[in-house]
């Protein structure tokens, strides 16, 4: 498995969960990032950038004109190394050379092989010189801890190591960098070489000389290790990185068990290579930090950090593709910094690998934490987490009852638009809190607290009337942004007003000041306004909530061009401006959930139509091609359409179930999902339509139950078709149009 490209600017990642190498796919590594202003690049192991890069100078004494960096032609992306290949920008010589890099598993360290290849009849005499740029700083916001880098970097060589240590001056910060052979000469200092990259630093060059005959090789393997503790962690990392093992072979057997994981297979063979792709970039944004913890971060280069609100997204895919434990892990990460920061229920946006938390939350976080919760145990069944879990999960709820100011069950705050002045009262906050209600209620049940769990459900169904009542705009056929008085509108008058103004319709701005203006006789009344149209007025439908009518007149219409561009759907529909995997994969997941799988699939083909536009084997955060190189969420978008909705699986450990109703988008005639880990085990699920027939094979591995139901166009209870007992395999066949008689 692997993709490859002719080099151009984006940048790449070679990594394990300790340490993350960003450059470009050319071999270079520029400046660039706008965090840590260009910073981002480089070799970090987070919370610490420890190299700006490495440089491969080539000469062929042979060739008088042959004196160059090398810069490579063509860039190979594998999930578990990079191959970048090396031949005309080498010059006129006969020599070609490729470069392969790995980061070894569990190791804080990178793996460079240069591999220099004679394709002409005559002997070639070569000089190669690594040149390495030691830059030590520490991520984003540090200076908020007191954290700041030293004035300069001290290099010195380790006579029993063979290799150059560099620390940072006021910092245990340590890089180490070597090779598997003698070199025959060595400088150090402040020098560059193709690049001058930003900041005080030290470099080191290590220079060999050599000769090949025709049609032979010469291979020399760079080391690049370090620490963010410690001297002797450094060294520890650095031995490691040195052993004789085979680390490709442990690395590719990892890859080949998340692959085999929820295999999908259909006639449409990109799909399916791209939906393993983005197994295979979740597993790149995990960042496992000793001191501060481990979870899935938000995107690379920018957010190698971890968030609230991308990972409660992220992990509904996650769940999808069986890695639960990434799933427990960054779920305990952030309730752990909630409890330390805040401590009252709230939980934070985004905690930095340092332990530093730029927001403290906004309010939808928080409801968004106790469904994901949820959402985890009726996965996996792992009922200890959630009551380690439910003490926060108490005060959280109290805290979104808080926030319901005014006394109509609706929480004020921040959303996830985070628009600077709308922290009223915005509808994918009421449209989470409300889910959130309703999956607190049914864990009480689960523990005994059916009483009090009661009150939280008719909580739910009072919320969710209400949202479907007053949150619905009926003239224009979709679900409000916010849900405010006249008073309130007024007050954020010119914050409206300056949004509007990159409306691509002046008829719509139009209509929406002229609805604010007639709505003034309102006064302080509430109600639901239609502000921005952003892509959160889809949460209703995403979650189930909405009523099936309005639902269906609402998706509707954001099926056409107003709503749905090229890649996908844009943030905000009057801009129309940008496209994100998130927006558009919570619209797919909105049609799905009622029904409406061909336009699901319609969505996710125009978001695989950006992979590999910015890097090879990957979609970019900003569709099609900018922003973070990859995006955790994007497993969202993915996964949870296809597992949860084209083949309808649902593990409900609440009820020691699990329910099955695929309903494949009809240009799927046929396909199956395979070794989805569900519960203590794993199911598969294959769907064929023959003509108007369906045959559905369930094959059980687990000690479960199995419940198949029939798939339909729209949210339909349609009886029970068959049970597949554990341990069992079952066919089903039904009438696609007969009303679902089945005949097992």
């Amino acid at each position: 498995m692997k993709i490859s490209t002719r080099c151009t600017s984006p940048q790449y990642v070679c990594g394990n969960e300790k340490i993350k190498l960003i450059g470009g796919i050319d071999g270079y590594f520029p400046d660039f990032g706008h965090h840590l202003e260009n910073e981002m690049g480089g070799l970090w192991l987070y919370p610490v950038k420890i190299l700006d890069g490495f440089w491969m100078r080539f000469i062929d004494n042979s060739a008088e004109t042959v004196d160059c960096y090398m810069k490579a032609d063509e860039f190979e992306n594998f999930p578990h190394k990079n191959v970048f290949s090396y031949g005309g920008g080498l010059g006129h010589t006969a020599v070609t050379a490729k470069r392969v890099q790995m980061a070894p598993e569990g190791i804080k360290g990178i793996l460079v092989k240069y591999i220099f290849r004679n394709r002409g009849k005559e002997f070639c005499d070569c000089t190669t010189e690594l040149l390495a740029r030691v830059h030590m700083v520490p991520v984003w916001l540090s200076e908020e801890l007191g954290v700041l880098a030293g004035e300069k970097v001290e290099l010195c060589f380790l006579e029993k190591e063979q290799a150059f240590l560099a620390k940072d001056s006021d910092n245990p910060w340590y890089a180490l960098i070597g090779c598997n052979c003698g070199w025959d000469e060595s400088r150090t200092g402040d020098f560059f070489g193709p690049e001058i990259t930003s900041g005080t630093g030290v470099s080191c060059g290590i220079t060999h000389h050599f000769a090949l005959g025709p049609g032979e090789e010469k291979e020399i393997t760079f080391y690049f290790a370090g620490s963010e503790i410690s001297r002797e962690d450094a060294l520890k990392q650095y031995r490691a990185l040195r052993e004789d093992r085979d680390y490709e072979g442990e690395k590719e057997a990892k890859y080949r068990d998340i692959l085999a994981k929820t295999v999908l297979e259909t006639e449409d063979e990109r799909f399916c290579e791209i939906f393993d792709w983005v197994k295979v970039n979740t597993d790149w944004l995990i960042v496992d930090q000793e001191v501060y913890g481990r979870g899935i971060a938000a995107g690379l280069p920018e957010y190698p950090w971890w968030f609230g609100c991308d990972s409660f997204y992220t992990l509904q895919g996650v769940l999808g593709i069986g890695n639960y434990k990434l799933c427990k892990d960054t779920l305990r990460l952030v309730r752990e910094y909630s409890e330390k920061v805040n401590g009252n229920g709230r939980v934070i946006h985004e905690i930095l690998p340092n332990g530093y938390c730029p927001n403290p939350g906004n309010t939808q976080e928080t409801a968004h934490f106790v469904t994901m919760v949820w959402k985890y145990f009726q996965w996996t069944g792992d009922r200890e987490f959630l009551e380690e879990c439910l003490p926060y999960i108490r005060k959280s709820i109290a805290w979104l009852l808080e926030q319901d100011d005014d006394g109509d069950m609706y929480p004020s705050g921040y959303g996830i638009i985070e628009i600077a002045g709308l922290d009223m009262e915005m509808i994918d906050t009421i449209v989470y809190t409300c889910e959130a209600y309703e999956c607190y209620g049914r864990m009480l049940e689960l523990t005994g607290e059916g009483r009090e769990g009661q009150k939280y459900l008719e909580l739910y169904r009072k919320m969710r009337e209400k949202i479907n009542t007053e949150l619905w705009d009926e003239e224009a056929g979709l679900y409000c942004d916010a849900y405010a008085s006249y008073a309130t509108i007024e007050e954020k008058y010119d914050i409206i007003e300056e949004l509007l103004k990159g409306s691509r319709s002046e008829e719509v701005k139009e209509h929406i000041l002229k609805c604010l203006r007639e709505r003034k006789s309102d006064g302080r009344q509430e109600r639901g306004w239609l502000l921005n149209r952003n892509w959160v007025i889809n949460t209703p439908m995403e979650t189930g909530l909405a009523d099936e009518d309005k639902a269906i007149r609402a998706l509707r219409k954001m099926e056409g061009s107003d709503y749905i561009g090229k890649y996908g759907m844009y943030l905000n529909a009057l801009a129309q401006d940008a496209q994100m995997t998130i927006s558009t994969g919570v619209m797919a997941a909105a049609q799905a959930m009622y029904g409406k799988t061909d336009e699901a699939l319609d969505l996710l083909e125009r978001m695989f139509a950006t992979f590999g536009m910015a890097t090879p084997g990957s979609m970019s955060e900003m569709s099609p091609d900018y922003g973070c190189f990859v995006q955790a969420w994007t497993a969202y978008a993915t996964f949870l359409p296809v597992v949860r909705f084209f083949f309808g699986i649902e593990p409900v450990a609440s009820e020691e179930k699990i329910y099955v109703a695929p309903c494949l988008p009809d240009r799927w005639k046929k396909a199956a999902l395979k070794n989805v880990l569900v519960l203590d085990g794993a199911i598969s699920v294959c769907v064929e339509i023959k003509g108007q027939d369906v045959e559905i094979t369930v094959e059980n591995n687990t000690s479960y139950s199995v419940e198949l139901r029939p798939g339909a166009k729209h949210i339909c209870d349609g009886g029970i078709l068959e049970t597949c007992a554990p341990g069992e395999c079952v066919t089903v066949k039904y009438g696609h149009a007969s009303g679902f008689a089945p005949t097992v």
